[in-house]
C-alpha cells in the first residue's frame, strides 16, 4: 500500500472516533437518538358565533275597505199646497135651463197650467214614456187626475167641477166646458180641449 493512502485512512479513522465521542456526550440516558421529540398536540377550540334571530314578522296592515255608498233616497212627491183663500166662493147656479154652445174659451190658459202643475205634483199618476204629444202623457188614474185638476183650479180662485167633462167658471153668468182626457187615456191639451160655453153657468 502506498504511504500517502495509508496516512489518509488513519486520519479518517481518528475523525470517526472523535465524532462518535462527541455524539455520545450529548445523548440523554434512556433515550435513543432516533426517538422524535414529542410536540404539543393542537387542541381544537370551539368558537361560538351568536346568531341573532329576528322577532315574529309583523302582521300586514289590512287595507282599508271603502265605505259603501249610501243608497239614493227616493225623491218623495212634493206635497200639495194648502187650499188658497181665493177658492171658489160662488154658490151653485142651479139654472132651470142653460144654453151650451161653442163660443170662445175663457179659461184655456188656466186649465193648461193646472194640468201641468198636477203632473209636477203627482208624477205617479202618469206614464211619462207614453204620450200623444210633447206633454200629453198617459193618465193611470183618471178619477184622481180630474180631482187634482179641480183642486188646482180652485187654488187659482176659479170654481171647477169634473165629471165626464171639466166645468170652469168665475161667475154664475156662464161657464166653460173642457174635455181634458182622450179616449186613449192620454191628456188632451190646447184649443182642442175646449167644448162649449154654457149660459148661465151649468153648475
Amino acid at each position: 500500500m502506498a504511504p500517502n493512502r495509508t496516512r489518509g485512512l488513519m486520519i479518517l479513522g481518528v475523525l470517526g472516533v472523535t465524532a462518535g465521542a462527541g455524539l455520545g456526550c450529548n445523548l440523554i440516558p434512556g433515550q435513543t437518538p432516533t426517538s422524535p421529540t414529542p410536540e404539543a398536540s393542537a387542541t381544537p377550540v370551539a368558537i361560538s358565533i351568536p346568531v341573532v334571530l329576528g322577532g315574529p314578522a309583523p302582521a300586514p296592515t289590512p287595507s282599508s275597505t271603502p265605505a259603501p255608498a249610501p243608497a239614493p233616497t227616493p225623491t218623495p212627491e212634493p206635497s200639495a199646497p194648502p187650499p188658497s183663500s181665493s177658492s171658489c166662493s160662488l154658490p151653485p147656479s142651479n139654472p132651470s135651463k142653460e144654453s151650451c154652445v161653442p163660443e170662445s174659451a175663457q179659461f184655456l190658459g188656466q186649465v193648461d197650467k193646472a194640468i201641468t202643475r198636477v203632473t209636477e205634483l203627482y208624477p205617479s199618476l202618469f206614464n211619462f214614456n207614453d204620450k200623444k204629444c210633447e206633454n200629453c202623457y198617459l193618465v193611470k188614474d183618471w178619477e184622481r187626475f180630474n180631482e187634482e185638476v179641480v183642486k188646482e183650479l180652485q187654488r187659482r180662485g176659479l170654481c171647477a167641477v169634473a165629471d165626464e167633462e171639466l166645468g170652469v167658471k168665475n161667475t154664475n153668468s156662464f161657464n166653460d166646458q173642457y174635455d181634458i182626457l182622450l179616449a186613449s187615456g192620454h191628456i188632451r191639451r190646447g184649443a182642442g180641449s175646449y167644448r162649449v160655453t154654457c149660459r148661465p153657468a151649468a153648475f
